[in-house]
């Protein structure tokens, strides 16, 4: 025989009470002329433990105005690599959330969604935030609901709000260091074909302003076509032994990482014969071994402002005006980059 969930009137039935009476329990929806003796609000949470009853979350949200869920999208493509910074965003975001002691609750999207599919929940959210993009019909059913909203690391529509990182900046930065330790080959490593693809904003800004920076300072761009992750070691001879590149740029940390493998394997001393840096995050660096130097993404100040700005909406609508928050990113100078050989 198919045993059923427990319901409201179940748990309404055993307690003696309304349903009406325990829906305010378990909502805490006390108050405006409504109250219980504390016994018997003790009684009904204690039956809807022993009952392990779950409210129909899909149900309950069509009769709230405020369901106290915020909703995490974008979390297949923005989680789906090993250390990334978004890992980092999603572990301040909800930091931020619990902290405020508001009583929200955040659900992360891990779905793989289609270009021309919704990836809004079924039930009713309070808030969004977006992890560098969403599907078209997503942003059309946020802004025609009218739901508060914050993307990371990623446009957001005209009026909308948006918490990113200043890759133009942040590449200056590294190239600074580079040449002030005295490089003048300088390579650059995009990131693999297979995101190339996706068309983040990052890409291009990291891209180009290597290439302004590099003829800025009377220097020729070094652009492998091979892949990085694919030819790593045919890169690397190409790069080093050919070109004779005595630094290496690399779009991420999952590139930096196997420029390291492959210079071991080729006996090509780091940071004696060949420095090596990338963006990425306190977090994923914090593991590795050596210590890479990076540009730091600030991804645990995007999702610490991101959730803020998200409360702030949510809370106080009316105080709140759209807004671009563009964040500096740092040099973290680590055991990975020294001057180059003189040899």
């Amino acid at each position: 025989m198919k045993s059923t969930a427990p319901n409201l009137s179940d748990v309404a039935a055993q307690a003696g009470v309304s349903k009406s009476t325990v829906s305010r329990i378990l909502n805490n929806r006390l108050g405006n002329g409504f109250s219980v003796k504390e016994e018997v609000r003790q009684r009904v949470l204690e039956i809807a433990r022993k009952l392990n009853y779950r409210p129909n979350l899909i149900a309950k949200s069509l009769t709230m105005r405020s369901t106290k869920m915020i909703h995490i999208i974008g979390g297949n493509h923005a989680l789906s690599q090993l250390g990334n910074i978004y890992q980092t965003i999603v572990n301040h975001i909800t930091e931020v959330i619990d902290s405020k002691g508001q009583g929200f609750d955040v659900t992360v999207d891990m779905s793989k969604h289609k270009p021309d599919e919704s990836e809004m929940p079924a039930w009713k959210i309070d808030g969004a935030i977006i992890l560098a993009r969403c599907t078209e019909p997503t942003m059309e059913e946020i802004l025609q609901l009218g739901i508060p909203y914050v993307v990371i690391n990623g446009p957001a529509p005209a009026g909308g709000t948006s918490v990113v990182p200043d890759d133009v900046q942040g590449t200056r930065l590294a190239l600074k260091h580079l040449m002030e330790l005295g490089h003048r080959k300088i390579a650059y490593t995009p990131p693999p074909r297979k995101y190339m693809m996706v068309g983040h904003s990052s890409i291009a800004d990291r891209q180009e302003t290597y290439l302004a920076q590099m003829k800025k300072n009377g220097l020729d761009p070094i652009i492998s076509s091979l892949d990085v992750l694919e030819d790593t070691e045919k890169l690397l001879q190409e790069l080093v032994f050919e070109r004779k590149v005595t630094a290496i740029l690399a779009y991420g940390h999952m590139e930096a990482l196997n420029l390291l493998q492959a210079a071991h394997s080729l006996e090509i001393p780091v940071p004696e014969r060949l420095s090596v840096m990338c963006f990425c995050d306190h977090y994923a660096n914090k593991i590795m071994s050596p210590g890479l130097t990076f540009i730091d993404l600030g991804s645990a100040q995007m999702g610490t402002l991101a959730a803020q700005l998200l409360l702030e909406q949510i809370t106080q609508s009316d105080k709140q005006k759209p807004k671009r928050v563009v964040l500096d990113e740092t040099l973290c100078v680590r055991s990975t980059t020294a001057p180059p050989s003189p040899n």
